[in-house]
């Protein structure tokens, strides 16, 4: 499965606006057309003045989700992981992605300059879990290190919640949860998560598209485009989020892998689409 990071739809310096809906809806279409099976999309935000904590238009993000589906079937992916627990429900409420991103754990990482702190408490976690299965929204767990999967093994247990199970391991994201995008991270990353985990990569870094062909030959999923690093090789810009796309099919093509439609990766994690 190939997801498309969507919520940036503009390489860096083009453009010092905020991206729009029809920026990202538009982004969205084309990585579709490349072959993702799903997007990855974030609404305009700006944090909190006291906890740092992005805050979002809720009315943007049900106009994003609405205007994708009417344009395509890919499946929608919401992220601003580190929202307030109860915006996040309201959000998971109102637009109803098919998945969203969920953070385990304390945010510490920087972003294109812009330094992104947040606490997530293991009861905070609990709570949205239990918000995730009353809108029947899947999380994706965010596995920036090991002890993301022991705050993720206390929320399984305190909610009892069932798989199929999303995760997307982060490698080399600037700031306080750093972890060197090496071979060596991926493996041990891949030994403690659940052996019944579906899991997609995601690295910030020239060494990508490396990163990228090891998780698809070992079974993995990837995840990238401007939503996540802007880069691509030799320190240019991805065009847009399609880009991505295509050389990640490339990489799937060379090792034998055939790459999911939406259809398929719906089946695969249990969502069925609103």
């Amino acid at each position: 499965m190939i997801t498309a990071a969507c919520g940036q739809a503009k390489p860096p310096r083009q453009n010092a606006e905020p991206d729009s809906v029809a920026d990202v809806v538009g982004s969205v279409v084309l990585a579709a057309r490349a072959g993702a099976a799903i997007a990855q999309i974030r609404a305009p935000s700006k944090p909190h003045p006291l906890t740092g904590r992005p805050q979002t238009d809720m009315a943007r993000w049900v106009e994003m989700v609405s205007r994708i589906r009417d344009a395509c079937d890919i499946v929608i992916h919401a992220g601003t992981a580190a929202m307030d627990v109860d915006a996040r429900i309201e959000m998971l409420e109102m637009a109803r992605p098919d998945i969203a991103s969920f953070l385990l754990n304390h945010h510490g990482i920087v972003v294109r300059g812009m330094e992104h702190a947040s606490l997530r408490t293991r009861t905070e976690s609990v709570r949205l879990l239990e918000g995730h299965k009353a809108t029947g929204v899947l999380p994706d767990f965010e596995i920036f290190h090991a002890g993301s999967v022991r705050n993720f093994e206390f929320a399984m247990q305190e909610t009892e919640f069932k798989n199929p199970y999303a995760l997307t391991l982060f490698l080399g994201w600037d700031g306080g949860d750093w972890s060197p995008p090496s071979v060596e991270e991926l493996l041990n990353r891949i030994h403690v998560i659940p052996r019944d985990a579906h899991y997609s990569i995601t690295v910030a870094g020239p060494e990508q598209v490396v990163m990228h062909a090891l998780a698809i030959a070992r079974g993995g999923h990837v995840r990238g485009g401007l939503g996540d690093y802007p880069l691509w090789r030799d320190g240019v810009p991805w065009r847009n989020s399609a880009h991505f796309v295509e050389c990640a099919r490339r990489i799937a093509d060379e090792v034998g892998r055939a790459i999911a439609t939406p259809r398929e990766a719906r089946r695969v994690l249990g969502v069925s689409g609103t």
